[in-house]
């Protein structure tokens, strides 16, 4: 059995902040998730003529509803929501789609990779084939006890997510023009498949979506469905596109968390954990004729992992040994008991 997503309740001390006005022109909607590890997301209003765009939706239940309504009647001013951009298909991103979209008559604005992958998702296909990982995990060594784990308090896609019939489509290079500000489109992969940020230089504001993080790390993983994938790979040179437009100075407003200043440290912050990360692994490895993905995981993750976080867990230390593995740093074998182990390459033993 999955896990049915607990709805927030809202009332009068709620610990989720109102909407708050961060630039000119620029609110940000705090909402609440599903997922332990993140609780909420941020999503933005932007003023934009008679109108206002909208960027992301939130997860899917009556509850964030209800916030979203309270949000619409705090900023809005009498009027309308004129555009929705969604920056990627996950839940907490895509979840209100249809609710959003029918409320002000709209299609949502997307790059086309993510609106496939949120199709595929809600068919239990794509990054939510449920049986699928399931055995993907047990392959990678993750124990009986962590499986199990996961198919109890795993968040299943389709319980926060509806999509509208059609989209219309946003591409990397491309330029809006919300409210008097030209934003550049620039999309990210590793992440996501091709997750959009928006960049207004004039004022020097990136909204990142999941791209780059304060404090915490954006989950980087490698899925079943393509488990010779180097997804960290993509989402290094992600960040090294993003740090060609972003400056010191810039005002990055990010999906989770607080809104900071300083893209071009908090990019290379991220490099440095990925760097870190993979010498960590290698020194695991060593001593060790071979080791499995799910024999890395306690050494990796030292905090108790909840079922939903088994899944970026195991799909994360995969995403780190497929790097290593396409360096020649490490190598795979596939074992008369069918479980996938990695050692090191001859030479770095």
């Amino acid at each position: 059995m999955t896990a049915t997503p607990t709805a927030h309740k809202a009332n009068g001390a709620d610990e989720y902040p109102a909407p708050v006005q961060l630039a000119e022109g620029i609110w940000r909607v705090t909402v609440p998730v599903p997922f332990r590890s993140l609780r909420a997301v941020n999503l933005w209003l932007l003023e934009d003529g008679h109108g206002y765009t909208m960027i992301d939706c939130g997860f899917c239940d009556e509850d964030t509803h209800a916030r979203l309504e309270h949000a619409w009647d705090a900023v809005l001013g009498g009027k309308r929501v004129t555009r929705l951009i969604v920056t990627h298909f996950h839940p907490d991103h895509i979840g209100n789609c249809r609710f959003i979209c029918d409320r002000w008559a709209l299609r949502p604005q997307m790059t086309q990779l993510e609106w496939m992958a949120a199709n595929a998702a809600l068919k239990s296909l794509y990054s939510d084939d449920f049986e699928l990982r399931a055995k993907f995990w047990a392959q990678n060594g993750a124990s009986k006890e962590l499986v199990d784990l996961y198919r109890s308090e795993t968040v299943l896609y389709d319980s926060g997510v509806e999509l509208t019939e059609g989209f219309d489509r946003i591409s990397s290079g491309q330029t809006l023009s919300i409210g008097g500000r030209d934003w550049l489109i620039t999309t990210g992969q590793g992440h996501s498949p091709d997750l959009a940020t928006l960049y207004n230089a004039r004022d020097d504001i990136l909204i990142a979506g999941d791209q780059i993080l304060p404090k915490i790390t954006t989950n980087v993983s490698v899925w079943p469905w393509e488990p010779l994938a180097n997804p960290l790979h993509e989402f290094l040179e992600s960040l090294d596109r993003l740090d060609k437009i972003v400056t010191h100075e810039t005002f990055v407003l990010p999906s989770h968390r607080e809104p900071f200043h300083d893209g071009k440290a908090r990019i290379a912050e991220l490099k440095h954990h990925h760097d870190e990360r993979l010498e960590e692994v290698i020194a695991l490895l060593k001593g060790h004729e071979a080791r499995s993905a799910g024999e890395l995981l306690a050494p990796l993750f030292k905090r108790e992992l909840d079922g939903h976080q088994v899944n970026f867990a195991m799909g994360e230390a995969l995403a780190h040994l497929n790097h290593l593995l396409f360096q020649g740093v490490v190598d795979r074998h596939v074992g008369d008991d069918g479980i996938i182990r990695f050692s090191l390459h001859e030479g770095r033993v």
